[in-house]
């Protein structure tokens, strides 16, 4: 019996002065496919020697969860309009798996929503923009400092700034509290910043998260400033 295991490969050809703008809704989008029902991956890939070109892989448990992801409206939306975007054609090739699959040691699933907190400092550590934001669900609010939330590209945009600085994380949950689909964190934290004795500190936040379709943690709310 075959496998029905579903990928898709596809090549985006952005217009030169839009291909900045693409690849930063491609990733969204490989951020919310993360997220949906029976998806078990989505990579967004920029070609080596051009950057105007934009290589996307996902993986699917089934075909009918290909087909629901393909029908979500923000695909469709897309889809519709791709010609604002793209310098030729989209290409893209339906796959079947031939061989068995096998599971990647690293995809288990946490089962306490605390076990997020070190995933997202091995991310941190490793200056890992996708896998940081990996660890989010679609839209969620991260607290860049007291009164203000980022999310979304702007989100990735402040992640990908603060890498560059090399600071130091170190966190530790000391509370946790879970109803149903919901959980909330109090983390212990302190920052090390490279030449910034102002952003250099320790102090206490308060994370929420929520299960997605998949039954995966992810963070919701991240608030480092939220818990006194």
């Amino acid at each position: 019996m075959r496998n029905e295991i579903q990928s898709a490969v596809g090549f985006a050809h952005a217009k030169p002065e839009k291909a900045a703008e693409l690849g930063d809704l491609l990733v969204s989008f490989a951020e919310r496919s993360r997220n949906e029902e029976g998806c078990l991956g989505s990579w967004i890939n920029q070609d080596a020697s051009d950057p105007d070109l934009f290589v996307f892989y996902e993986i699917w448990e089934t075909r009918k969860d290909l087909a629901r992801h393909l029908a979500q409206p923000y695909m469709k939306e897309f889809l519709a309009g791709r010609a604002e975007y793209l310098e030729k054609e989209l290409e893209v090739r339906q796959l079947h798996l031939t061989g068995p699959a096998v599971e990647a040691a690293d995809t288990a699933v946490p089962a306490d929503p605390a076990e997020m907190n070190q995933r997202y400092l091995d991310a941190y550590a490793a200056r890992d923009v996708d896998a940081i934001m990996a660890v989010y669900a679609p839209g969620a609010a991260a607290v860049w400092e007291p009164g203000k939330a980022v999310s979304g590209a702007e989100h990735r945009e402040a992640v990908a700034e603060f890498l560059k600085r090399e600071p130091k994380l170190s966190a530790k949950v000391s509370e946790s509290y879970v109803v149903g689909d919901t959980a909330a964190l109090v983390v212990d934290w302190s920052i090390e910043v490279p030449g910034s004795p102002e952003t250099t500190g320790t102090g206490r936040g308060l994370d929420v998260l929520k299960k997605n379709a998949r039954g995966e943690w992810r963070y919701v709310i991240t608030n480092p400033f939220g818990s006194l």
